[in-house]
């Protein structure tokens, strides 16, 4: 009797809510620019996927399911109308509609997953790639994957749907892993970010009201009670609930830890902030050989800035710092110093070969880079400032190895290397090259904090007519920092 006095009390406290939940999902028709013969069987698998789940409360519409098909000839156009989409979420109780596209070629199929909140126009995920098949059964486990992934960007297990004092109703159950003695954060959503040019909603940011503990769950929602408030707020209806602990739940998480947060789109670029640490040496070489070397310190910072999912744009600068001695040969002073930096503007592409941004990574890059060597003067030995710049290419592979771990390897050069002095010294060179090697591993410290260290190989070498055949440069060192997602 309590119990249901309970419940009755929070019902009358309901009032009229100006969003539905994210985890309350309806299924478009699916389309595929021919008969959609082929986006029917793909949405009859996808449905009977999301029935059976547990992260989505299924809306099912059929009148209006038949209504779009009495528009097959312009289906696609309709789904794409943000008024449209509005009503249908208004008549079906969605929060997010799933709009799946496919465009059938000759044995290919491009697919596309877009998932659409309830205004018809925010964009909560995106995901597009090119099968080589137009097996059905390949595009739905696709499709799947990509639903999986953007479940783990939902910003909050539930919501709060009714309240009575310090005891409220969450809108989800037991088939959401949600038990007894469960351990959860209430939270209000303050700002809802998105990205300034594809208008995706790529983050929110809340603030915390309280601490609860459920202590009563049934099939479709559950009760806790407050024990703690952060501030002088108290609950209201749609606040964020977040799962926190309990045995149960524990369980859960240790066995998906690995795929929690690693699927989850960074949001605007990214910031490196590496040590630099090693040794380098500069080369000269004709009839005979001389060289000098000596250990080099300094630091790197590596920004990108994400324009998609696929395309980039990054700025490289970097310093070092050391002091040469002799190794080879006879030189006027046997010592120098140094103070050597570079940059490198670069703008990308991102092939994902499995589709997922944290799966498997290639990057294609070009732009313009430029290494600057500034030795102090010394015309008898031949040193001065040295420069090489040029029009740079590079690829970059990363793959995943053990969960939150991660190998990498780069490689690019300078395609058009030109080589100045400030001090006429060598005179014009009949030729210069350049490469950079890098290899390491990086590990998934926090969502948005990347540690990073690996080992890094540059060289410029110029060469001459003159008495110097050869200069070259060369450094090894080891880079190891973090990298800060935003």
């Amino acid at each position: 009797m309590k119990k249901f006095l309970i419940l009755a009390a929070m019902v009358f406290s309901m009032n009229a809510h100006t969003t539905e939940s994210m985890r309350s999902c309806m299924l478009l028709p699916v389309t595929d620019g021919v008969d959609n013969k082929i986006g029917f069987r793909v949405f009859e698998d996808i449905e009977n996927y999301i029935k059976d789940g547990s992260w989505c409360t299924y809306r099912s519409n059929s009148e209006l399911i038949n209504i779009l098909g009495q528009y097959s000839k312009t289906l696609e156009t309709h789904l794409n109308n943000k008024d449209v989409l509005k009503v249908v979420a208004d008549k079906t109780k969605a929060g997010t509609m799933i709009r799946i596209g496919l465009i059938l070629a000759a044995n290919t199929t491009d697919v596309k997953v877009e998932i659409i909140g309830e205004n018809g126009e925010d964009r909560y995920f995106k995901e597009q790639t090119l099968l080589k098949t137009t097996d059905t059964s390949v595009i739905s486990q696709t499709v799947k994957n990509w639903l999986e992934m953007y479940e783990k960007t939902i910003p909050y297990n539930g919501r709060v749907k009714g309240v009575l004092g310090d005891q409220f109703t969450i809108d989800i159950g037991k088939k959401s892993q949600i038990f007894s003695g469960s351990e959860i954060t209430i939270e209000r959503p303050t700002v809802k970010r998105q990205h300034p040019l594809l208008k995706e909603v790529i983050d929110w940011q809340s603030e915390k009201i309280a601490d609860a503990k459920v202590f009563d769950v049934g099939e479709t929602q559950a009760q806790a009670k407050v024990t703690s408030y952060e501030g002088n707020k108290k609950l209201k209806i749609d606040d964020w609930v977040k799962v926190r602990s309990t045995e149960a739940r524990k369980v859960v998480e240790q066995v998906n830890y690995g795929d929690k947060e690693d699927n989850q789109f960074g949001k605007l670029g990214s910031l490196g902030i590496f040590l630099n640490i090693g040794s380098g040496s500069i080369t000269q070489s004709s009839s005979s050989e001389r060289s000098l070397s000596g250990m080099m310190i300094g630091g790197d910072l590596e920004g990108e800035i994400w324009a998609t999912r696929n395309w980039w744009a990054g700025l490289d600068i970097g310093k070092k710092f050391g002091s040469y001695k002799k190794d080879v040969g006879t030189f006027s002073q046997e010592t120098n110093t140094t103070d050597n930096s570079y940059a490198r503007l670069k703008f990308g592409y991102k092939y994902l070969p499995m589709g997922f941004f944290y799966g498997p990574q290639v990057d294609l890059y070009a732009g313009y880079a430029t290494y600057s060597y500034g030795m102090s003067s010394n015309v008898i030995d031949g040193f001065t400032d040295f420069t090489f710049n040029g029009i740079l290419l590079g690829v970059r592979g990363s793959l995943p190895v053990y969960e939150k771990m991660r190998a990498y390897l780069l490689i690019d050069f300078l395609l058009t290397s030109k080589y100045e002095e400030k001090t006429i010294v060598f005179g014009p060179d009949d030729s210069s090259s350049n490469y950079r090697l890098e290899v390491g591993a990086q590990y998934a410290y926090e969502p948005n904090i990347t540690l990073s260290g690996g080992v890094q190989i540059l060289q410029n070498k110029a060469n001459f007519t003159g008495s110097t055949k050869e200069e070259q440069f060369k450094d090894t060192s080891a880079k190891i920092g973090a990298i800060f997602t935003f």
